[in-house]
């Protein structure tokens, strides 16, 4: 499928739920809690699995899980099988903070999950345990040699906050010179509760990283939504994902269907068109995405 701008759009995201099981200071309210009885209520095991085959009629070839937290959705293991193995989707990854993943990862890896997205703000215990309010880091972390040990590629995405976690960038860069494992710190985004924590605690990424001491940076190339930075001796990759300082707009590929059953079309927008009264309407569905594809905005407006 091609917008209005001639990107092919063939990335869909999939929220599960809008629940989770951390309230990371830049995401949830601090009294937000996951209830398992209501990780999802709204749409079924069987809507999902036609929006699923439906975008891939439309072109889709990837396809991301995410959440709030997908592991707590009960179905997340055969969302994978069937969208792997009986849609043929090329790339089908998560996006999780890790917490109860590693007992979940070699069912979910036969599934048919090709690779995770991991979140991990800080390595000390005491500061993930903060950003988090009560995470636990050795939970992230055992996710993370899960993923090494099985085989699974895994990408850790460190959203960046001045003075809390900037003094660690050379900690995270680190793993990628022992490890296979790409590492992307992430900006801070002025959307919804955080916008005081974006104006105090913004740390412009690209600029963090290409004026690094003692690192040689030999060049960079760019997937997606990530700059990945080319440099000596490490056997994983460190990118930046960017929307405020280095904008991907141009090569956005993606969408998103919400937990409720909207579609959003650009990721850092509020603005979401209901889909509910097309589901299980394979023809219309369809039309209707087309559609609302040509609405897809050149760009964000973060800022």
């Amino acid at each position: 499928m091609k917008d209005s701008y001639l990107r092919e759009i063939d990335y869909l995201r999939i929220s599960l739920t809008d629940k989770c099981n951390l309230r990371c200071v830049y995401c949830k309210e601090e009294d937000e809690i996951a209830e398992e009885e209501s990780v999802n209520n709204i749409l079924s095991f069987d809507d999902y699995k036609f929006i699923i085959k439906s975008f891939k009629e439309l072109g889709v070839n990837k396809i991301k899980f995410v959440g709030g937290e997908p592991i707590l959705y009960p179905y997340l293991k055969d969302l994978i099988y069937f969208a792997k193995h009986e849609c043929n989707i090329e790339d089908v990854s998560i996006t999780t903070n890790g917490q109860n993943f590693s007992e979940k990862a070699l069912e979910l890896k036969n599934s048919g999950l090709d690779r995770v997205n991991l979140s991990i703000d800080s390595l000390k215990e005491y500061k993930y345990n903060a950003v988090t309010r009560g995470g636990s880091l050795t939970e992230a972390l055992n996710a993370l040699n899960t993923c090494i040990r099985l085989k699974l590629p895994v990408k850790i995405n460190c959203v960046l906050i001045d003075e809390f976690n900037t003094d660690e960038v050379y900690d995270f860069i680190r793993l990628t010179k022992y490890h296979n494992v790409d590492v992307r710190f992430v900006e801070l985004t002025p959307w919804n509760g955080n916008k005081r924590l974006y104006d105090l605690s913004y740390v412009n990424a690209k600029e963090l990283i290409e004026n690094l001491e003692d690192i040689n940076i030999l060049g960079f190339e760019v997937e997606s939504n990530a700059k990945y930075y080319k440099m000596e001796k490490l056997k994983g990759r460190v990118g930046t994902i960017a929307p405020i300082s280095d904008c991907f707009c141009k090569n956005c590929n993606k969408m998103m269907i919400t937990h409720d059953g909207f579609i959003r079309l650009c990721l850092h927008a509020d603005e979401e068109i209901d889909l509910r009264e097309f589901l299980h309407k394979p023809i219309m569905f369809k039309e209707v995405i087309k559609e609302i594809l040509k609405e897809k905005p050149r760009n964000h407006t973060l800022i």
